[in-house]
């Protein structure tokens, strides 16, 4: 099954809903946006390639964002693709972490991001 078919945005700002028990996880703009990349991505995508999602990370934090001004909605991407990956990690633990104190650990394990052995990042367990 795709990851496309798994979690479904809400009609509500920073909603997923989850197909099997109607259950409902909330990300804010920046998480939505990272995992929304991810689910774009089912092959992966290493940190250090990120800069090379830059303007699809753009286009989807644009629509997320509840700001309207551009220089901090391209300042927060920029942070997010740094070289440092801080932003990036922390995003993506609290993605996990909210998956997990939704759903259980169980359940959440093929819908967090996870780095898998060949570096790279997507959604669901290790293969």
């Amino acid at each position: 099954m795709s990851n496309k078919n798994l979690i479904i945005p809400g009609p509500h700002p920073g909603e997923f809903h989850l197909p099997d028990d109607n259950t409902i996880v909330y990300l804010n703009p920046m998480e939505r946006t990272l995992y929304q990349l991810f689910i774009n991505h089912p092959e992966g995508i290493r940190a250090d390639a990120l800069p090379l999602h830059w303007q699809e990370l753009y286009r989807l934090y644009a629509h997320e964002s509840v700001f309207d001004n551009k220089k901090l909605m391209l300042d927060t991407i920029e942070n997010l693709c740094s070289k440092s990956k801080i932003v990036f990690y922390s995003n993506v633990s609290r993605i996990k972490r909210k998956f997990i104190n939704t759903i259980g650990p169980r359940k959440a394990k093929s819908l967090i991001i996870i780095r898998h052995p060949d570096g790279r990042y997507r959604i669901g367990h290790k293969k």
